[in-house]
């Protein structure tokens, strides 16, 4: 019996040792399983979300509204052309132009053109004791009916009924007062500023003003009516001969449709 529990004690402990070897030695193995697993998780991981975020910022891209550039575009500006107008109010010359070129064209061009009346021609300028009288080459009536033209286009700003009303006027302007008086009335407008314009130092001073203009032109005046178109005197006679037409070559613009 005793021997029995001896072996019995014996076989207990090598298994105790055997037990203890293995423990040790599990123990004592590197954790490169575990780590292995951890990092592929996390490379797995990694590439997931750079995928997500590869896909995110394409469908991003795709469902994004097109992005448009706005481009400054210039267009180019083609400004109205200006047309002075050098005449005396009896100048039968002046009267045709006026009536049959200049308010016809002004009427299928008036987008395109600006006008601006110079009622003075060949007359000239006296200055006395601060007053100015004026001879014309027309006689006196002349001188006051290029003054009734002044005083109305200084007057009246409107430049179509300032054309009506001075193709009114030259029409037949033998007396300036009573014909000024009709034609400022006929397009509705106040004949007393106009009239006390003519009879005061104000109508004098735009007269001589007038004049002044007409004196600085050069090449001089040599034929009244003379058509300045901006600023040139270059093709007076077809100018005289067809305003309407040498103002649509003329212009570089989108030609109007009267062109």
């Amino acid at each position: 019996m005793g021997g029995g529990r001896i072996v019995v004690r014996v076989i207990i402990l090598l298994l105790m040792v055997v037990l203890s070897w293995k423990i040790w030695d599990y123990t004592a193995l590197p954790a490169n399983t575990t780590h292995e697993f951890k990092v592929k998780e996390t490379v797995r991981e990694q590439v997931q979300q750079d995928e997500g975020a590869c896909c995110k910022d394409e469908k991003s891209v795709l469902l994004a509204p097109a992005v448009t550039q706005h481009e400054e575009v210039e267009v180019e500006a083609f400004p109205p052309m200006r047309v002075e107008v050098y005449y005396e109010a009896l100048c039968p010359d002046s009267r045709y132009f006026v009536i049959k070129h200049l308010l016809p064209t002004y009427n299928k061009l008036k987008d395109i053109i600006t006008v601006a009346l110079v009622p003075y021609g060949k007359a000239s300028t006296h200055e006395k004791e601060g007053r100015y009288s004026f001879k014309c080459q027309h006689g006196p009536v002349e001188c006051r009916a290029n003054t009734v033209h002044a005083c109305v286009t200084n007057l009246i700003k409107d430049e179509t009924k300032q054309l009506e009303i001075v193709s009114c006027m030259i029409e037949k302007n033998d007396n300036p007062m009573k014909v000024g008086q009709k034609c400022v009335e006929k397009f509705g407008e106040q004949w007393e500023g106009v009239e006390g314009c003519v009879n005061g130092e104000k109508g004098e001073s735009i007269l001589k003003h007038m004049g002044d203009m007409t004196h600085s032109l050069n090449p001089p005046v040599t034929f009244i009516p003379t058509i300045l178109i901006d600023g040139s005197q270059a093709g007076q006679a077809k100018i005289l001969q067809d305003l309407h037409k040498f103002l649509c070559r003329k212009y570089k613009g989108p030609k109007p449709a009267s062109c």
